[in-house]
């Protein structure tokens, strides 16, 4: 794939922003983990041909330059339907000044719901890519969009970031160790009760030990259920992340 290929991503707003008072533009205003990504991408390749529009659930589909306040206002199925007929017509107007080829749709539940019927307004020349499965899975599949069709002549800081494709189940992961953990602090943060229950091996995420399988489960999109522990580390240390033992049991 040539690198002047134009590619859009459709990416929803994240909880995760920066505290800044005043303005700030879109993509440096959202924090989490997808951003993180993308920001490293664009700071290696400033000469991308991807454009990023953000669906935001305050402000609907904006440019990623967009300057905004700090704010907290998150997505309802109400607020969804409200956005959805505006959003459409706001995409459809991006998808026509420009002939893009490649289409990737990063978005959550409630946001999906937002552009339900867009397929009516693709042209049929654009391949259309939805990032599904859990956030690690996501985030791999954004990865390895961002990155696809780039010169193999990388710098050694690219080749570490970028990371070899590790396996479970079919299921690749292409994350950093960095990444890895921003998953996991991102899971905590819905105060899921199934992290911390762990029974000889653990994972430290800051200040918390979370179990192996249930990070696994969060970056693959795999049930708990359908790999072993020792699958669980091996993929863990695959990534550099350590797991370690409780002397304690």
């Amino acid at each position: 794939m040539s690198r002047n290929v134009s590619k859009l991503l459709l990416l929803g707003c994240s909880r995760c922003k920066r505290l800044d008072e005043g303005l700030l533009p879109a993509i440096e205003r959202y924090s989490g983990p997808a951003y993180r990504v993308l920001s490293r991408y664009l700071k290696q390749n400033p000469l991308s041909s991807i454009d990023v529009r953000i669906l935001s659930a305050k402000f609907g589909l904006i440019p990623s330059d967009y300057t905004l306040p700090y704010y907290d206002f998150r997505m309802t199925e109400e607020q969804s339907e409200i956005l959805r007929q505006q959003v459409i017509r706001e995409l459809e107007a991006v998808l026509n000044i420009k002939s893009y080829t490649n289409l990737l749709i990063y978005l959550g539940r409630d946001y999906l719901k937002t552009i339900y019927g867009y397929e009516s307004i693709i042209p049929e020349e654009l391949t259309v890519q939805i990032a599904a499965g859990g956030l690690g899975r996501k985030l791999s599949i954004l990865h390895n969009w961002l990155y696809d069709g780039l010169s193999h002549l990388q710098s050694k800081q690219d080749i570490v970031a970028t990371k070899e494709v590790v396996r479970l189940r079919g299921v690749e992961v292409n994350l950093t160790s960095e990444q890895v953990l921003d998953v996991a602090r991102q899971a905590l943060a819905t105060q899921d009760q199934k992290a911390t229950h762990y029974q000889s091996w653990y994972v430290q995420v800051d200040n918390q030990r979370v179990a192996p399988k249930w990070l696994v489960s969060q970056i693959t999109g795999l049930p708990v259920s359908s790999f072993h522990t020792g699958n669980a580390k091996k993929l863990l240390r695959e990534l550099g992340i350590p797991v370690f033992l409780d002397a304690q049991i």
